[in-house]
């Protein structure tokens, strides 16, 4: 398996494959057939549920320019304002901030390589002031497929991963080796690194950089066609504190060349912890027309 390189001008493009055909919307999810679906099912024995979605709240960690409010609306809950005679009482809200807040999944128009995203689609024509007019949220499936845990410290012999380590393809091995669990077409993939500790605890320590998975690893899994590759992280691959002028490739390589989908903030400490290499993944996105990510609450069924 050769290790691709990122996208670089100077070097020429890397031409954007048709894996699942040119008119294709729906990248990775594909692989996600019926028998894989039922197969998935009968790896629920137990009753066991792991939540593997992070608490999210204002004060959650962000990147850039995303944020997250949440608002209750308490007119009808103050005394004096219930209605009719039965004295009804009750509260709502209103929220506002960004989809790529907590855990959440990254659709297929989210990521591109200059003017082209998923499946060579150009952002000029599927770009609307609604909205994405293809690629958005609301055309992915529900998963439910096989979900698999990799924890690489534990293979490597390590409490974590420290800042800034490069998950390679021999760490993603190693993993599989030890763990006897191989990835295949249509799973979802879950690298823990230790980082998902600091949610909650250290954020601005957990949103400043982070390990996580580098080029030869990503291909490795794209190559075995996973569905989904998730961590508990914010951006799945490896992030630098100072990045320099090559940004999110492992996201080009898989959501835009490969329409494989990217689970990001995974809450995976209790699945490495009880040595859960295996289970039924369930991950819903909400059907939000045109958008290009869905905040998730993922679960691990066993």
């Amino acid at each position: 398996m050769s290790t691709p390189g990122p996208y670089d001008p100077a070097v020429g493009d890397h031409p954007i494959p048709h894996r699942y055909g040119t008119a294709d919307t729906l990248g990775a999810a594909n692989e996600i057939t019926a028998p894989k679906v039922e197969a998935a099912a009968r790896l629920i024995t137990r009753g066991l549920r792991y939540q593997l979605g992070q608490v999210l709240e204002a004060s959650s960690p962000t990147q850039m320019w995303r944020y997250w409010k949440h608002s209750l609306l308490v007119d009808r809950a103050v005394p004096g304002r219930y209605l009719g005679r039965n004295q009804q009482s009750f509260l709502e809200e209103s929220v506002a901030g960004a989809l790529h807040s907590g855990t959440h999944l990254d659709g297929l128009g989210h990521i591109g390589i200059g003017p082209l995203t998923y499946n060579g689609y150009a952002y000029a024509d599927i770009i609307s002031s609604e909205g994405l007019t293809k690629l958005g949220i609301e055309s992915v499936p529900p998963i439910f497929t096989r979900g698999l845990l990799l924890d690489i410290p534990n293979a490597l012999g390590l409490p974590e991963l420290s800042a800034e380590y490069e998950i390679t393809a021999g760490d993603i091995e190693k993993a599989i080796v030890l763990q006897q669990v191989r990835p295949g077409p249509g799973d979802v993939v879950l690298i823990h690194t230790g980082w998902g500790r600091l949610w909650g605890t250290d954020n601005s320590r957990y949103a400043r950089s982070e390990p996580g998975i580098e080029m030869s690893a990503a291909a490795l899994l794209t190559e075995q066609r996973v569905a989904v590759i998730g961590a508990d992280n914010w951006a799945v691959e490896v992030v630098y504190a100072d990045p320099g002028d090559i940004l999110f490739p492992v996201h080009q390589h898989c959501i835009t060349k490969f329409g494989c989908y990217l689970l990001e903030n995974v809450r995976t400490e209790e699945l490495a912890r009880d040595k859960v290499w295996e289970f039924c993944c369930v991950i819903l996105p909400i059907r939000l027309k045109g958008a290009s990510a869905s905040m998730v609450s993922p679960v691990g069924l066993t």
